[in-house]
């Protein structure tokens, strides 16, 4: 079957127009053609033909209007939603064509739609099962979107983020960086940018902890609204692998310590500073002397167990800025830099000689190592790493070729000064053992009779292969080595023993005074260590004497108190030495339990002619005499002297005008030739 062609909207309307217009004139033009009297008649068939017209009218309007009501409701139920609604074909063409075209639009969106719901679905789906972490805020930069595994490394649920500001992600010092670069992401326009890239980015957990990220930062829109995603990544494990390697790559695996590359890098770099400071460095060489025959002996385990002990022993004799290596096997590199001095640098090679060779106890088996080191020195020895290595190591082998257990230089100048002195810090390490030690004895002179009331015991040093060696050439190496103090202890033993020794033989009954050492009287035991030397040799107490230096109180007094009051307690007599060269507080003196004040040599040798040191040395006098302590002055040379000290009443001196330091018999000889002469003159 088939249909008429639908009229257009202006067909329709002309035919409207004539529907009603013609009806209209022919009935106009009738009345006046025909005999109006039968005017009743014609009215009733132009009201007839004018309802006919009215009616043909009304259809053909509301032929019009119908469908475009219906594509009017159709409308609403779409905008209400109803997005399965559809206009119905019906009407002019024009509206049918209005109609079609409204349901195409509507099944286009429908079907956009569908596809929308269908992304949306997939794309919540990846971020959900993505391994990134996910989240998105708004132009607020609050989360709208947390996913699985967002919520799984910060330790956040999504419901309990949602609407928090991204700040409690991010450690306070890194939030203004962030909420900087989502600033920027807001006026630029989309694109991206790595956090990773700027800076070390870190997140921060529910529980405070932090942790390092990658984080990559998008700006997106949704519905015209700006939208930022931040993608997340957890590298924890990463920097840990990333360690892991550096360490396999830059550590040695048996010790810990920088291996020969990452210790070439810090030379390298020292160099550098050090052309550019105009400062000087030094490289040491150590190699382990013999090491073959521990891992012989007791597997290589033990030998890994001795090496890190050995490890442990060269780094604690270093400074901390001073890099340690472990170049493979027993051998280690020393780099020390800002060195001052060459002698420096002989000091702490012989530092070290000495923490190598000291025994080692491991697992019950003791081991005795030693060890060669050589040195090389920047600018004298080279200005490259490569120049230093080789000289370091040339010196090393020269140890090896002479005996090993040394120290050897690369540049011949600073070697011969370092091999003298090694050489008489070994002899002094033997001079115990020896008996190469000897006393000499100064006596002490009461100023008002001239009697010797006392003695100052001091060590001397007889090497059998050279002579005497001067107190200032041995002594200070004596306490940077820490001899001072078995030397000191063999010291105040034969003193003892010695005056002890005289009594039993009718000798005048003398105080020997015995000098301690910084590092004698800081010592834990020095006390108990005193009670047994007197114990041993019969002395009694009072003729003990034993003398400190200001500095030595002053560093520690409260402690300094305590110490001489246990020593005073023995009855041993207490002098503090080279007094006025310190920076003594009258107010701790006075608290110290001490018997003589000595004043320093420095201010005696130029009295009574230097007023100011006439003046130091009364006050001191006066000063003492006022705190109930006696005086003794030191190193007392002239008659001039002796009288002004007695004009000022200095109860005892000491010094060359009456004796120099003698050896044992020489001063017996000198004390029995004194009480002789003053028996003859009483």
């Amino acid at each position: 079957m088939t249909h008429p062609h639908p009229m257009s909207i202006r067909a329709r309307l002309i035919l409207l127009v004539l529907a009603v217009v013609l009806p209209a004139a022919g009935l106009v033009a009738w009345m006046f053609i025909y005999d109006s009297r039968d005017a009743q008649l014609v009215a009733l068939v132009g009201l007839a033909v004018f309802l006919a017209a009215l009616a043909l009218a009304y259809r053909i309007a509301a032929a019009i209007v119908k469908p475009i009501s219906a594509l009017a409701r159709t409308s609403i139920k779409v905008a209400n939603g109803e997005l399965t609604a559809r206009a119905r074909i019906a009407g002019p063409i024009e509206l049918k064509v209005v109609a079609r075209q409204f349901n195409h639009m509507l099944d286009v969106r429908a079907d956009a739609e569908e596809a929308l719901r269908d992304s949306e679905e997939r794309l919540h789906s990846i971020v959900h099962m993505a391994s990134e972490a996910f989240v998105v805020v708004n132009a607020q930069f609050h989360v709208i979107l947390f996913n699985p595994r967002a919520e799984a490394i910060f330790g956040y649920t999504m419901a309990a983020v949602t609407g928090s500001g991204i700040d409690r992600f991010i450690p306070p010092r890194l939030r203004e960086m962030l909420r900087q670069d989502l600033e920027k992401l807001a006026t630029d326009g989309p694109h991206s940018i790595r956090m990773s890239d700027q800076a070390d980015m870190c997140g921060l957990r529910s529980n405070g902890e932090e942790f390092p990220v990658e984080m990559s930062l998008t700006r997106i829109a949704r519905n015209g609204n700006p939208l930022y995603s931040l993608v997340i990544n957890d590298i924890s494990e990463r920097r840990r692998d990333e360690a892991r390697l550096d360490k396999l790559a830059n550590y040695d695996p048996v010790t810990a310590l920088p291996n020969r590359a990452m210790f070439r890098q810090r030379l390298q770099r020292a160099l550098v500073h050090a052309q550019r400071f105009n400062e000087e460095l030094a490289v040491l060489f150590i190699d382990l002397d013999r090491f073959k025959n521990v891992n012989d002996a007791v597997g290589h385990d033990a030998g890994d167990r001795v090496l890190r002990a050995m490890g442990d022993r060269i780094r604690a004799s270093l400074r901390e800025v001073d890099t340690l290596a472990c170049l493979g096997g027993d051998e280690f590199a020393v780099l020390l830099e800002k060195v001052t001095d060459a002698r420096i640098v002989g000091s702490v090679g012989r530092k070290l000689l000495t923490a190598i060779a000291e025994p080692l106890m491991l697992d019950g088996q003791e081991y005795h190592i030693t060890a060669s080191i050589g040195v090389s020195t920047y600018p004298a020895d080279g200005s490259e790493a490569t120049m230093l290595f080789t000289g370091a190591d040339i010196a090393m082998q020269r140890v090896k070729e002479h005996g090993m257990n040394n120290l050897q230089f690369y540049s011949e100048a600073i070697n011969a000064h370092s091999i003298a002195r090694l050489s008489l810090e070994t002899a002094l390490r033997h001079a115990l053992e020896r008996n190469e030690f000897q006393l000499h004895y100064q006596p002490k002179v009461e100023i008002a009779s001239g009697r010797i009331t006392g003695m100052e015991a001091l060590v001397r040093w007889m090497r059998p292969e050279s002579g005497m060696v001067s107190p200032a050439d041995f002594i200070p190496l004596a306490e940077e080595t820490g001899l001072i103090v078995p030397i000191g202890a063999w010291v105040m033993k034969t003193a003892c023993e010695r005056n002890y020794a005289w009594q039993r033989q009718g000798m005048p009954l003398l105080r020997v005074a015995v000098n301690l050492s910084v590092r004698q009287f800081a010592l834990v035991n020095l006390v108990s260590d005193v009670a047994r030397v007197l114990d041993a040799s019969g002395l009694d107490p009072q003729w003990l004497e034993l003398e400190i230096t200001e500095s030595m109180v002053m560093d520690h007094p409260d402690q300094a108190i305590r110490t001489l009051r246990q020593l005073k307690s023995m009855g041993i007599t207490l002098a503090i030495d080279d007094f006025g060269t310190g920076y003594s507080s009258l107010g701790y003196l006075k608290r110290f339990p001490i018997d003589f004040i000595k004043i320093d040599r420095s201010f005696i040798k130029d009295i009574p002619g230097n007023s100011d040191d006439a003046i130091i040395t009364r006050t001191i006098i006066d000063m003492t005499h006022n705190l109930r302590l006696k005086v003794v002055a030191e190193g007392v040379e002239t008659e001039a002297q002796v009288n002004f000290l007695r004009e000022y009443a200095c109860d005892e001196i000491q010094g060359f005008f009456y004796s120099r330091p003698l050896p044992e018999d020489a001063f017996l000889r000198l004390v029995q030739s004194r009480n002789d002469q003053l028996l003859s003159t009483a």
